[in-house]
């Protein structure tokens, strides 16, 4: 088989890969990588190096966080690069793909999700049928559970909640929920995917119905900015109902799904003193942040390291966590100077890719990476490295829109 031809079957199953196995992940990327850099050989684009010095933003932050655990007597630990190496050899992988690759890449991501999606809402609901009236434990505390159950419904919801829907799957659902949103970009804002307009609703209402279902806060936020979105892109009246229509139908989709409405209820009562953070992640949230107060301003202003950040946000809060929120996580780890750097990564494509999608997907990544540390984890590393790879160093056409292909 030709290198070429072995490199387009790698590359298409990037994205997918990463969803249900993070060893065969790293496996398929880190082939690619090596075929693409072994075949450009010197046969660089134009102006490469200068774009993928600046690409490298986030990754300089990275490995000034490394650093400074060292001025505070931690390891230097290396997994913190290595986990992130997507982020400095996608462009490589990126350049050597073809247009056709890149299509591929796009198409195989919507119906592997769709396909994946219609089976766990498929198997969750043929659960939620044959559990009715039992009690499942895990996704909430005692108390709320059995208040929860005490309702009559005609189907278990707790066996569609974010937890349950993933059971046979390793799957945060913040980063579901964004790949989904991703999905709905491509189906509305490109186009890539060649549907009849009822095809793609249904595509769309699957997306979103698993969304409201996992009850992802940022996916529910996404949602909502992409049909706002939808209303000002569109033209005639018709469509601009129906956006409005379907912005309080999300709405009243996500208030009106049981265990979704539990979710969204407990974020909003986090000043009640016997909420418990490990049940309530937006309480677990606030003290994270809030444990910025006892940091100097020094500390604030060079930052202090990834590890030595994370040991004294423990000490602080007596939780082992991350600071879900990827712009304090830099400034904590690597000050002003690693905070200026992510912002200018996640900037860079305004740069070199004047696209509506490419917008509406920084607007979307913005809002997650307020709520999660969404570049620290392989589901988020991958998309988001593979699509500001695309952005900066892929073709700018798969992003065209079809003046005449509607997307409602």
């Amino acid at each position: 088989m030709k290198p070429v031809t072995f490199f387009k079957y790698l590359f298409i199953l990037i994205l997918p890969s990463a969803l249900v196995s993070f060893a065969g992940n790293s496996i398929i990327f880190i082939f690619a990588a090596l075929i693409a850099i072994s075949q450009l050989k010197t046969n660089y684009p134009p102006n490469f190096f200068k774009k993928y010095l600046w690409f490298s933003a986030f990754i300089i932050s990275i490995i000034l966080g490394m650093t400074l655990d060292l001025f505070y007597n931690q390891s230097f630990d290396s997994r913190q690069l290595t986990k992130r190496l997507a982020f400095v050899l996608m462009p490589f992988v990126i350049c050597y793909s073809t247009k056709n690759h890149q299509s591929l890449a796009l198409k195989m991501l919507v119906y592997f999700m769709s396909l994946l999606s219609s089976l766990l809402i498929i198997i969750g609901l043929i659960r939620s049928w044959l559990n009715k009236g039992e009690i499942v434990y895990g996704n909430w505390d005692s108390e709320t559970t059995e208040a929860f159950y005490a309702n009559d419904m005609l189907l278990n919801w707790g066996e569609l909640s974010y937890k349950r829907i993933f059971l046979f799957l390793d799957m945060h659902p913040s980063y579901y929920a964004f790949f989904s949103a991703v999905v709905i970009l491509i189906l509305l804002f490109t186009s890539i995917i060649k549907l009849q307009k009822w095809q793609r609703f249904i595509l769309l209402f699957l997306h979103s119905v698993m969304i409201l279902l996992i009850s992802s806060k940022a996916g529910i936020i996404s949602l909502l900015i992409i049909t706002g979105i939808e209303f000002f892109h569109r033209k005639k009246l018709k469509e601009m109902f129906l956006c409005v229509l379907i912005f309080f139908l999300i709405i009243a989709s996500a208030l009106s799904i049981p265990s979704t409405r539990l979710r969204l209820e407990k974020a909003y009562k986090i000043n009640t003193k016997d909420n418990d953070t490990a049940e309530n992640s937006s309480l677990g949230r606030l003290v994270l942040w809030n444990s910025l107060n006892e940091f100097s301003a020094k500390e604030l202003l060079t930052g202090i390291g990834i590890n030595a950040s994370r040991e004294k946000t423990k000490n602080l809060t007596g939780e082992d966590k991350n600071m879900h929120n990827q712009f304090l996580q830099s400034l904590v780890s690597a000050g002003i100077i690693g905070l200026a750097l992510l912002s200018c990564f996640i900037l860079l494509p305004v740069f070199y890719s004047k696209h509506i999608f490419t917008y509406v997907f920084i607007a979307l990544l913005f809002i997650n990476l307020l709520l999660e540390n969404m570049m620290d984890r392989v589901w988020g590393i991958m998309i988001i490295s593979f699509f500001y790879g695309l952005f900066v160093f892929g073709d700018q056409s798969l992003f065209n829109k079809n003046s005449d292909q509607g997307a409602i």
